[in-house]
């Protein structure tokens, strides 16, 4: 049998092998071992799940950061905070200072705390006091007050997790619209010659 006959039986172009026989299958080298079909598809459901994990945290954070600004400008207890130190961080290149990471203490009520400043992001001297405002939820959290002014709650932090979930969907309807395809294709009868 020639190597067109096999092609026009099988449907293939097929490759020689060393015997002259025709393989489709097989090249020169080492065999790859192929993966199973129902590998990919736990595989594709923990990548979903994964990603939906995701987005529900994305959704939980920005409640949180919206739930935590609405107390600090209603509820927020206002406190002198003392700068004890400022550390520089660097820029992407390493080569350039981008801001400041400064902690400072405080007393709320009879508690004595030693956190860092949120919103603090420019070289203070040790021991200079700055004005605060702590969240009552949590007072390990302090924010410059100044900060505070330029920071509200918005609806718009909900866009990231809007359009995380919008992918999410069209993963997850591409993902059934192609089991639907793969099993009408293999329940269709083969038309016969």
């Amino acid at each position: 049998m020639s190597s067109s006959d096999a092609s026009a039986r099988t449907g293939r172009i097929g490759v020689p092998d060393f015997a002259g026989t025709s393989s489709s299958a097989r090249l020169r080298g080492a065999d790859v071992p192929s993966v199973s079909q129902r590998w990919w598809k736990m595989l594709g459901a923990v990548v979903l799940a994964l990603l939906a994990a995701g987005v529900i945290v994305s959704y939980v954070t920005v409640v949180n950061d919206n739930a935590r600004l609405s107390r600090l400008h209603s509820h927020g207890l206002v406190v002198n905070v003392r700068v004890q130190s400022c550390l520089g961080n660097l820029g992407g290149s390493g080569s350039n200072s981008a801001s400041y990471t400064c902690r400072g203490s405080y007393v709320v009520g009879s508690t004595h705390y030693v956190e860092v400043i949120n919103g603090l992001s420019h070289l203070v001297a040790t021991g200079s006091p700055v004005v605060g405002v702590v969240d009552p939820a949590n007072t390990h959290d302090v924010i410059l007050r100044s900060a505070l002014r330029g920071e509200q709650s918005s609806r718009s932090r909900f866009l990231t997790p809007v359009l995380l979930t919008l992918g999410w969907a069209t993963l997850v309807l591409a993902t059934r619209r192609r089991r639907r395809g793969a099993g009408r294709r293999s329940k269709s009868p083969v038309p016969s010659s």
